[in-house]
């Protein structure tokens, strides 16, 4: 099944990718407004930045098919850029194949989010009924007492997913990532390679959202801050001296700086998402494309792929750029406040405002002067 695609990002001047290279392989340093990100317990759960203030799910109606619509109609636009693709992509809103997989609004429209992401080859092979695939449909459904965003319908089949209806009222931006997730989770959440690979994914899919709508990182509710939480532990693990991300660095400088110590790794694999460990059970096709599309070289993904030390010595290669560029890499970091503007200008020998202007950081730097 073909999905609307994001087209590729225009070339930057070699003089400004190299200052934006730099500033961005600086040291994790403690982010502008820990308020962004997790701060209370939240299911046993403790938060990654403890002082930042209480938080709570969105509050209001559940989406609707008019809002969810119209939440689309003002995200795709900047998600997706041209008039094409983002017609398409109501289109696939509306149209029945996501109907017959999400029949309600949200989870709907969360899926049509994923295009343009990473969780787009798996989107398209679930929509097109590809083996392989865990989720056979998703709602949203109560429940009480668990922390998940996406997991097990509570009265469905295999395969059956829903959206915790905790989150029903949240936007729909917030609710792809974990989507992206439970596409190609197997089910039994027992395998600490596969939940630290999939939500490596879902951290990747948050981060592209932000990189081209930033204003979804400062919504403020529970949801948006738990999904920063996972963007900056990502956006943390590196190599020293690399700009480049990558999910496992054994070398790593720590991905919560100035934040909880008991929550501090030193980088993204680390995280105990999972109290198993590998099984080494051969991982969905789709994931394998995945992870070819955020490669430097595609070609040295472990084929066959399986969730196994192959996979975790894989992890530590730094990823590539065809994902998220250099400029969406920075402007998501300006988003969550990793740097600042006036550290891109000093690094690029420009004043601020043209910092702005040569890097496309308006709607960024916006998220910070409201």
């Amino acid at each position: 099944m073909d999905l609307p695609a994001r087209p590729p990002a225009p070339a930057l001047d070699p003089r400004l990718e190299a200052a934006a290279a730099e500033v961005l392989a600086a040291p994790p340093r403690p982010p502008r407004d820990p308020g962004l990100f997790s701060s209370n317990t939240l299911f046993g759960e403790p938060g990654i930045y403890p002082d930042g203030p209480d938080m709570a799910p969105a509050e209001g109606d559940p989406v609707d098919e008019h809002t969810a619509r119209a939440a689309l109609a003002t995200l795709l636009p900047d998600h997706l850029g041209e008039p094409e693709a983002v017609a398409a992509a109501l289109a696939l809103f509306d149209g029945p194949t996501l109907h017959r997989l999400a029949p309600e609004p949200l989870p709907r429209a969360a899926l049509v989010v994923l295009c343009g992401t990473v969780g787009a080859g798996p989107l398209a092979a679930v929509a097109g009924g590809r083996a392989g695939v865990a989720l056979t449909s998703v709602g949203v459904a109560a429940m009480p007492g668990s922390g998940r965003v996406v997991g097990p319908a509570p009265d469905g089949g295999t395969g059956a997913r829903a959206v915790n209806a905790r989150y029903a009222a949240e936007h729909a931006a917030l609710v792809a990532p974990s989507l992206a997730h439970d596409l190609l989770w197997s089910g039994d959440g027992g395998d600490r390679y596969e939940e630290a690979t999939l939500h490596a994914l879902l951290a990747m899919v948050h981060l592209q959202v932000i990189s081209r709508s930033p204003w979804i990182a400062h919504v403020g509710t529970e949801l948006a801050r738990r999904q920063n939480s996972l963007a900056v532990t990502l956006a943390n693990s590196r190599h020293p001296g690399s700009a480049a991300i990558a999910v496992r660095a054994d070398d790593g400088p720590g991905t919560i700086p100035g934040g909880a110590p008991g929550m501090q790794t030193r980088d993204f694999w680390s995280i105990p998402f999972a109290p198993g460990g590998a099984t080494g059970r051969p991982a969905p096709a789709p994931l394998a494309d995945a992870l070819a599309e955020v490669a430097a070289d595609p070609r040295t993904v472990p084929s066959p792929l399986r969730y196994d030390d192959d996979l975790a010595g894989w992890m530590a290669l730094d990823l590539g750029r065809g994902w998220l560029t250099t400029v969406e890499q920075l402007r998501a970091y300006v988003a969550l406040g990793l740097v600042d503007v006036d550290d891109v200008a000093t690094a690029a020998r420009t004043s601020r405002d043209d910092a702005v202007r040569a890097y496309g950081l308006a709607a960024a730097d916006a998220c910070w002067r409201s």
